[in-house]
């Protein structure tokens, strides 16, 4: 096996890999510390056996690169040193949460190495051990057979067989596709260095090559020609913009996507963020890198990823670092404001009561009474928006709070001329407050009844799911991971007024944001507050002329079955 390799050659691809070890153990030290200090400072993780992991690793690569002078057959140590790797990643897996833990990755760098150093062969050798070591400490940790003092995260977790079994197969499965994937690629770029060195490459093979790897890449990637036309597109731009390479090819890039080089301007190497329409009419968000090409077809070369998520996230973060201070003003403003109000009433009062008024003056002190009490609503909804009542929460029948406010509803001025639809599941429960749940709904209501104008139709629906798909590209206040063990309560309010533009779509629950004369701007924004002190996320879809349509999701109650 390792006869084909040349003792120099092998000893630089040792070296390579321990340093590459010394950087894994590097990396492994600063991410276990930096969970320690910063991600759980209270938690009381047990990470020490993380930090032995690392001291193992730096001794045995001192150990290695001192044996190195003397080892006179490479082959037997390099194997020994790949079955030592894969016992300490197998330690690594099983304190990182063995089933749950994402570190099996490492098996596979260890899998690469030895494919790269003694070829095929010594990636199968790798290959069974990982699959061995790996099952057996899946297993192990299935049926409690290992300490769970030893297990940094998850030291509780239970699964039934199935996902044990499924997680062992596929991930056997995975590592000897790694070693038939890397030994065959390792052949392959033997062959081909061996073609350079007697300056015979194959050129086409070697294209077909690079097309492949291209093809492969997450970033999507796209080339044009001095004209601006799009000559080449990859899977990855394929599956990011909805475009086909038929939909593209030879049309100019201002063509399929407007606007998207309009400040590069002959700049190349800088990084841009544009807004764009993928196949179908939907808008994304692209983080694109413009670069100089060879010429030709490739004159520039655009490679772009998809930030919509990104963008989403970034937005919750800077609606909740608003929230955040609101609320450090919230309770300074009522005291400021409300007793000045309440003075300014009474007095007026007592004075309305007390003096011979004529009529002009008792009208102007009516007005004063009311500005004040609209003044006190004002603050009022404020204070609701800024720091919601926690009130003592329970199990509330969601079907029946919104009915009583549709019912409520249909009774009000604002609803004359609305035709008012319900479809809801009865029993729905999800745990609240079913006070502040209501004012959510008549929020909306309202919202939509004042972009009716008294003429269109008001849907109100329901729905259940289980587990995160049900939630899919929301952001809730719980993980993707936790969301799997819940479900939730979605209720969909469609509208037929006329629509919000796009770009006011993110203002609408931003506080003291309305295109109404004379709104106050809180009302969606207390309903989004709500809801998302709830757990729950509300989002929101329209288009002009075509309505509206809003969508509460909230957590169901412990124990609801559909």
């Amino acid at each position: 096996m390792e006869e084909s390799f040349r003792p120099k050659d092998l000893k630089a691809k040792m070296m390579a890999m321990m340093i590459l070890r010394v950087v894994i153990a590097l990396v492994f030290l600063g991410i276990t510390t930096w969970f320690q200090v910063k991600e759980y400072p209270s938690a009381q993780l047990n990470l020490y056996p993380l930090y032995a992991v690392v001291v193992v690793l730096g001794l045995l690569t001192i150990l290695y690169a001192l044996a190195l002078k003397w080892v006179k057959n490479l082959g037997p140590f390099i194997y020994t040193q790949i079955a030592v790797d894969l016992l300490l990643i197998t330690f690594i897996v099983y304190t990182t949460g063995a089933i749950e833990s994402y570190l099996q990755i490492l098996y596979f760098l260890s899998i690469i190495g030895a494919t790269i150093m003694l070829g095929r062969s010594c990636g199968y050798y790798a290959a069974s051990l990982s699959s061995i070591a790996y099952g057996v400490v899946i297993d192990a940790d299935f049926y409690g057979m290992l300490p769970a003092r030893f297990k940094v995260f998850m030291p509780g977790s239970l699964h039934v067989w199935e996902d044990a079994l499924t997680t062992v197969s596929t991930n056997i499965l995975a590592f000897f596709s790694v070693a038939y994937l890397a030994g065959y690629l390792a052949e392959k770029t033997k062959r081909y260095e061996k073609r350079l060195e007697a300056k015979e490459i194959d050129y086409e093979k070697l294209e077909s090559l690079n097309r492949h790897i291209v093809e492969n890449i997450t970033s999507g990637i796209m080339t044009l020609d001095e004209h601006s036309r799009i000559t080449s597109y990859n899977h990855a731009a394929v599956s990011i913009t909805g475009f086909t390479l038929q939909d593209v090819y030879y049309k100019g890039v201002d063509e399929v996507f407007p606007g998207l080089l309009a400040d590069v301007r002959g700049v190349a190497g800088i990084r841009l963020e544009k807004k764009v329409r993928k196949k179908g009419g939907g808008e994304m968000f692209l983080g694109l890198m413009v670069s100089h090409g060879r010429g030709g077809a490739a004159s520039r070369i655009i490679i772009f990823q998809d930030l919509t998520e990104l963008k989403a996230m970034e937005e919750q973060i800077d609606r909740a670092e608003k929230l955040k201070a609101l609320g450090e003003l919230s309770v300074g403003i009522a005291h400021e404001i409300r007793n000045p109000l309440a003075s300014i009433s009474g007095s007026i009062q007592l004075l309305k009561e007390q003096l011979a008024l004529n009529d002009e003056d008792r009208t102007l002190m009516g007005i004063v009474l009311r500005e004040t009490e609209r003044l006190n609503a004002l603050v009022t909804d404020f204070l609701v928006f800024a720091r919601p009542a926690r009130n003592e929460r329970g199990t509330v029948n969601l079907s029946g709070v919104i009915n009583e406010t549709i019912q409520m509803f249909r009774n009000s001025p604002e609803a004359a001329g609305i035709e008012i639809e319900s479809s809801l599941n009865n029993d729905i429960y999800v745990e609240g407050d079913g006070r502040q749940i209501g004012q959510v709904f008549w929020n909306i209501f309202l919202n939509s009844a004042q972009a009716m104008d008294h003429d269109g139709r008001l849907i109100v629906t329901s729905s259940f799911r289980t587990g995160y798909d049900g939630v899919k590209g929301t952001l809730l206040t719980r993980s993707a991971s936790a969301c799997k063990d819940y479900s939730f309560v979605g209720v969909k309010v469609v509208d037929t007024g006329r629509g919000i533009e796009s770009d006011k779509i993110k203002k609408i629950f931003d506080p003291f944001y309305s295109t109404k004369p004379n709104g106050t701007g809180l009302g969606l924004a207390i309903a989004h507050r709500i809801v998302q002190s709830h757990g729950g996320t509300i989002e929101v879809r329209s288009r002009l002329g075509r309505g509206t349509v809003f969508k509460v999701i909230l957590p169901a109650a412990a124990g609801m079955v559909h």
